[in-house]
C-alpha cells in the first residue's frame, strides 16, 4: 500500500509539472499570435501611408490608361536619361529588365556592368503608371552613402626626416645589422563589399558585390551577407515600434547584386551627389 501511494503522488506531482508547461506554452503562443497581429497591423499601415503619400505626391501628372503603363515606362527612362545626359557629372543608370548598370557622362557610357541578381520591394510592383512616372520620369539624386568598404580611399605618407652631418656619419661608420626577412601579408583581403544609397524619393538602392550566382542567392552566408544584416536591422527597428505601438518605418528597398570589383569601382567614381536614373 505505501507503495502504491507513493505511484500516486508521484504521477499527482507529474501531471502538474505537464499542466505548468502546458499553460507556459498556450501562453507563449498567445503572446506571439498577439505580437504578430500588431506587427501585421501596423507593417500593413505603414506601407499604405507610404503609397498614399506616392499618390498625393504624382497628382500633378496626367492621368494615364493602365493599360499602357509599359510605354509609360518607357517614357520615364527615356525622358530621365536625357534629363541627366544634360548634366555635366556622371550619373548612373539601371535597366532592371535588360540586368544591366552602367556609368554614364553626357549619354556616353564610361562603365558598364551585368546584374546578376536583383529583387526589389513590393511597393515598386504596386505603383500604378502615374505614380511610377513621378517617382522614375526625372533623375533622382543621391543624398547619402553607407558602405562596407571606404568610398574615397587615401595613405598619408610621412616626409623623411633630413638627418644632420652627424647622424650620417654614425649611420656610415656603425657594422652592418643583418638583413631581416621580408614580412608576408596577404595578397587579397576578405571583404564584404556592399553599399546603400539613400534617394532623394525616399527610397533606398542597395549594390551587393558577388561573384557568382549562387553566392548572389545565398542571402544569410554566415550572417555576412548584406540581407542578413539588413533584414536584422529592419526587425529591430520594426520591433522598437511594435513596443511603443507605433508604425514601423517603412523604406521601400532595390537590392543590385554584380560582380565584386565593378561594385566597388563605381562606389568610388560616383560623385556625392550623383544623379540616378532606373527602369523597373
Amino acid at each position: 500500500m505505501k507503495n502504491s501511494a507513493e505511484d500516486f503522488d508521484s504521477l499527482f506531482e507529474k501531471k502538474k509539472k505537464y499542466t505548468g508547461l502546458k499553460i507556459f506554452v498556450v501562453i507563449f503562443i498567445v503572446v506571439l499570435l498577439a505580437l504578430t497581429g500588431v506587427y501585421s497591423y501596423l507593417s500593413i499601415g505603414a506601407v499604405r501611408e507610404r503609397m498614399a503619400l506616392a499618390k498625393a505626391q504624382s497628382d500633378g501628372t496626367i492621368s494615364g490608361n493602365p493599360s499602357l503603363i509599359d510605354l509609360m515606362k518607357e517614357k520615364a527612362w527615356v525622358e530621365s536619361r536625357l534629363k541627366m545626359a544634360a548634366g555635366d557629372s556622371i550619373g548612373l543608370s539601371i535597366d532592371l529588365g535588360q540586368h544591366t548598370i552602367q556609368m554614364e557622362l553626357k549619354g556616353v557610357v564610361v562603365m558598364k556592368s551585368k546584374i546578376r541578381d536583383y529583387s526589389t520591394s513590393g511597393f515598386f510592383k504596386r505603383m500604378d503608371g502615374n505614380v511610377y512616372f513621378a517617382m522614375f520620369g526625372t533623375p533622382l539624386t543621391i543624398k547619402a552613402y553607407e558602405s562596407s568598404i571606404e568610398k574615397n580611399p587615401f595613405k598619408v605618407i610621412q616626409a623623411p626626416k633630413t638627418k644632420t652631418a652627424e647622424e650620417i656619419k654614425a649611420e656610415e661608420e656603425a657594422p652592418l645589422a643583418p638583413a631581416k626577412p621580408a614580412a608576408t601579408t596577404d595578397s587579397i583581403p576578405d571583404e564584404n563589399v556592399f553599399w546603400t544609397v539613400k534617394l532623394d524619393r525616399d527610397f533606398e538602392l542597395n549594390i551587393q558585390g558577388i561573384d557568382s550566382v549562387a553566392e548572389a542567392q545565398s542571402k544569410y552566408k554566415l550572417g555576412k551577407g548584406f540581407e542578413f544584416k539588413r533584414d536584422i536591422r529592419n526587425i529591430m527597428n520594426s520591433f522598437e515600434h511594435i513596443v511603443k505601438f507605433k508604425k514601423p518605418t517603412y523604406t521601400p528597398e532595390i537590392l543590385i547584386s554584380i560582380p565584386e570589383n565593378e561594385a566597388k569601382a563605381i562606389l568610388r567614381a560616383l560623385p556625392r551627389n550623383a544623379s540616378v536614373t532606373i527602369r523597373i
